[in-house]
Parts: structure tokens; sequence; C-alpha cells
């Protein structure tokens, strides 16, 4: 008798992922061309705005960890709708906020409530595809998400200019409450194990099952450290091109398009050929472009004159080589264990985040003492997720 292939849940539309899956970064973007006028609107310093941020990304990465085993055991739908209840309540809160503390308490609402959404539209790309099919589909979802936080610093000031700093939490708000419906209308369950007991133990007794099989720990590390590379160019090459180099801020943010122009065509490509490919190939190929890429920029640093075309050109095949793997990598990651696809979106997001978060610490120390340590440190996360990536496809011993 021939197997039987299970059959998956109905998917959601993709513009519904893609709308749940861009609050995250929205919010976290919109905000920033705000924080001045925020700090005089207070009566507070500059530090203290800036924590507006530092804990919303902090809250966004705890979140994904506590919310994927939970969704594992309730279901996606009940997750995802709470989630948007709580970004639009913590909107609210900020549009309001008349005090630091109130203003810092609603960004964290905010936080939880878009980094559920960001963590569990892959959860639900993986309940409804293949594993190879899911990396089509993530490419084009990430593909839509590198457009949000480019837009909406823009969005942002044109609001806090014209109306103050308070129509940018209306207008998140106001994203938001459509996205909602959508999502009520729309999105269905797609867990296998909804209606499962939550306890506790049950859900916590996830992560180590995860953690300890070598794949989905070289999957994650793979993604996480080329992404990283990513965060920290991206947190040291303002300083290099503006302090080292001498040029205008106009300079950096001319060039930076070749970065985001690389990043959403490696998306593109994972989402057109992704499913051809296949996702192991797709982070091979990834990799070693990003590997191949920060390689050359270290050559060009040695041996040629340093400049933002030096600098930003060759490290483009490195965005092409993350937006093809990240894509695979977390398709790979989640298809180790499907029924355990939320538990693993929410590693895979806190760890991509973590990562990330830690290298730009570094590079923002380092690179005012030594600026080739930018290129450096890159080189050191390329090769790093190269090395994990190796792991993860080594074969049992026979």
């Amino acid at each position: 008798m021939s197997a039987t292939a299970p059959t998956l849940p109905a998917r959601p539309p993709l513009a519904v992922l893609v709308a749940i899956s861009t609050l995250q970064p929205f919010a976290l973007n919109v905000l920033a061309p705000a924080t001045p006028g925020l700090a005089r609107s207070l009566d507070t310093d500059y530090a203290t705005i800036q924590l507006t941020l530092t804990l919303y990304l902090l809250a966004v990465a705890v979140t994904q960890l506590i919310v994927g085993p939970i969704s594992d055991r309730i279901g996606r739908r009940p997750c995802v709708l709470a989630a948007l209840a709580l970004f639009m309540a913590g909107s609210l809160m900020g549009a309001l906020a008349s005090t630091i503390p109130a203003l810092l308490a609603a960004r964290v609402v905010q936080a939880m409530g878009g980094g559920t959404c960001f963590a569990l539209s892959r959860a639900i790309v993986r309940d409804t595809a293949s594993k190879n099919e899911a990396a089509s589909l993530i490419g084009y979802i990430t593909m839509a998400m590198v457009v949000s936080p480019m837009v909406a610093p823009l969005v942002g000031g044109f609001l806090d200019a014209n109306f103050g700093w308070r129509s940018v939490f209306v207008a998140m708000l106001g994203m938001a409450a459509p996205v909602a419906l959508a999502a009520w209308w729309r999105l269905g369950e797609t867990a296998g194990r909804t209606g499962a007991a939550a306890s506790i133990g049950a859900m916590a007794a996830a992560f180590p099952v995860l953690i300890r099989n070598r794949g989905f720990l070289g999957y994650t590390l793979a993604l996480s450290f080329t992404t990283a590379s990513f965060f920290v160019f991206i947190a040291g090459a303002p300083f290099v091109v503006v302090e080292t180099m001498g040029r205008a801020p106009e300079v950096y943010g001319a060039f930076f398009i070749f970065n985001a122009a690389g990043y959403m065509a490696g998306n593109f490509l994972s989402g057109r050929f992704g499913e051809r490919l296949g996702s192991e190939r797709l982070i091979l190929f990834g990799t070693a472009l990003s590997v191949a890429s920060v390689t050359l920029e270290v050559g060009f640093m040695a041996f040629a004159p340093w400049t933002p075309a030096t600098l930003f050109l060759p490290l483009c095949l490195n965005a092409v080589g993350n937006g093809m793997t990240i894509p695979g990598g977390t398709a790979l990651a989640l298809s180790v264990r499907p029924d355990l696809a939320g538990t693993a979106a929410g590693i895979v997001g806190a760890t991509q985040l973590g990562l990330g978060a830690l290298g730009s610490v570094i590079v923002g120390y380092t690179t005012p003492l030594w600026p080739p340590s930018l290129v450096l440190l890159m080189l050191f996360c390329v090769l790093s997720g190269w090395g994990w990536l190796q792991l993860a496809r080594m074969r049992p011993a026979v």
C-alpha cells in the first residue's frame, strides 16, 4: 500500500501573512525620527528616550520565545488575534502617554503584539506548506518586510513634523485595525495540536528537544550569524563613511540603497526559485555568497583605496546572500519538528535578534577604536554561519 501524503491545513492569503509580519519592523522604525520631539515633549534626556527602541527589541525577543510553544498548544489563530489586540492597545497607550514610564509600557505592549505576529507568520507558513515551498513563501514575505523599515522613517518623520509625535502612534493604530479585521476574517487555524493541554512544563519541554537537535541548532545559528553580519554592517558603516572616510551622511544613505536592493534581490530569488532549488541549496548558496562577499571586501580594505564604493558594492553580495539564507534556513529549522513549528519559530526569531543586537553593540565599541574591525567582525559572523551550516548538514554516522 502506498503512503498517503498528509493533508496540509488551508493557507491564509499571502497578503494577510505579509501584513501581520510588517507590523513589528514598521513600529520599530517609525518612531525613530520622532525621538528628539519626544525628549522635548516629555522633558527627558535623549538616552532615556532611546529606551523606546531598546525595550521594544528586548520585548520582541522575549515574546517570541514565550509565544512559540503556547501557539503549538492552543493554536496560531488565537495567539495572532490576541497579539493584534495587544499591538492596537499599545498604540493607543502610546498616543495617550503623558509620562516616560507610560510611554515605555506602551512600547513593550506594542512589541509583545508585533513580536508574536512576526514569529507566528513564519510558523503558519510552515504549517501550510512543504519545506521547500515554505522557503519560497518566506522569501516573498521577507522581501515585503524589507520595504517596511525603509518606508517607516519617512512616514514617522512626516507625521512628527506636521502633526506631532502622538500622531505616529495614532497611525500605527490605524494601520493595525484593518490588519486585525483581515486576520479575523481570513486567518484560519493551522496548528495541528490545537486544544492540547497547555501546561507550562509541557511547553518548556519543547525547548531542549529542539536545541539538542543538531540540524535545528545548526540551521538556526547559520542563518542567525549571517543575519548578524548584516546588523553589524548597518551599525558600523555610518561611522566608517562619515567619520573615517569624511563623507556626508547623504553619501551613506545613497550607497545603502545598493545593500537594501541586494537584500530584496536575494528574497526575490528565494521566492521565485526557492521551491525549485530547495531549502538546502538556498542556504548553501546564500552563506557561500556571504563568505565570498566579505572575503572580497577584506581584499579591498587591505589593497585598494577604502571608499564608499569599495565598501558598499562588494558587500551588496552579502545582502543578496542574506536574502537567500534567511528563507532557506528558516524553512529548514522549522521543518526539523513540524509539530513544534511555533516553538522553533520563536527560538529562530529570538536568536536572530539576539545575535544581531550583540554584534551591533560590539561593533559600536570597536569601530571608533579601529574602523577595519567592522569588516573583520562581519567576516567572523559569516564564517561562523558557514561552520554551523556544515554541522547541520553532516549526516549521522552509519
